[in-house]
């Protein structure tokens, strides 16, 4: 993280006490604390970040933060880390959000020093996701560079056509077809129809 990145803590909870105990423990290690008491609120305002981890209560009215975590793996192709907090008799179900992919738990009443362990490693989990959402949205945006028809000669080339097979089923040339190729290749910053492939299978499994 840069010197001027701030990492960012989510803090859902509909009681007012607890996000100001959350926010007591994260401020001294230099983590900005954004507090909501809804997760309605919370998904109305919420931009990715650099630097960031959601923190909710797995019970609150409206949306719980079991809710709020299917959510944010809908709308948003690489979510941010979410930790679940829970009382002991909800700990079956925050193990099963981990399994769906949510962060981690933490028990009430909060461990200060078991908070913090947990919080800064979804910090740096968040910070390798964050590259990962640069790295899917520079692909989109080269992809949105292709014309019509080398978005055609592309897709035929995902479906593991030889350009003569190309070239046939969209009535070109070979050698029209090896021009679009190459084109599509510049275009994409790729070197060969496998790291093309490589690509587009990173992309489709992040969507």
């Amino acid at each position: 993280m840069s010197k001027t990145a701030i990492a960012t803590a989510y803090l859902i909870d509909d009681d007012s006490i607890t996000l100001e105990l959350m926010s007591g423990i994260v401020e001294p290690i230099g983590v900005e604390p954004v507090c909501f008491e809804s997760a309605e609120a919370f998904l109305d305002a919420y931009t990715p970040r650099p630097c960031e981890c959601v923190i909710t209560d797995m019970r609150m009215p409206g949306v719980s933060g079991l809710q709020l975590h299917k959510v944010l793996q809908q709308r948003y192709p690489v979510p941010p880390p979410l930790i679940i907090v829970t009382g002991y008799a909800e700990v079956s179900a925050a193990v099963e959000a981990m399994k769906q992919g949510a962060f981690d738990f933490v028990e009430k009443p909060i461990n200060g020093h078991q908070f913090l362990e947990k919080l800064q490693a979804a910090l740096s989990l968040s910070r390798q996701l964050h590259q990962k959402r640069m790295d899917l949205s520079t692909r989109e945006a080269r992809i949105a560079l292709l014309t019509p028809k080398e978005q055609e000669v592309l897709q035929a080339v995902l479906d593991g056509l030889p350009s003569k097979d190309i070239a046939h089923k969209l009535n070109l040339s070979v050698r029209t077809v090896e021009n679009h190729r190459a084109r599509i290749m510049e275009k994409l910053r790729v070197n060969s129809a496998m790291e093309l492939m490589r690509d587009f299978m990173q992309l489709a499994a992040s969507r």
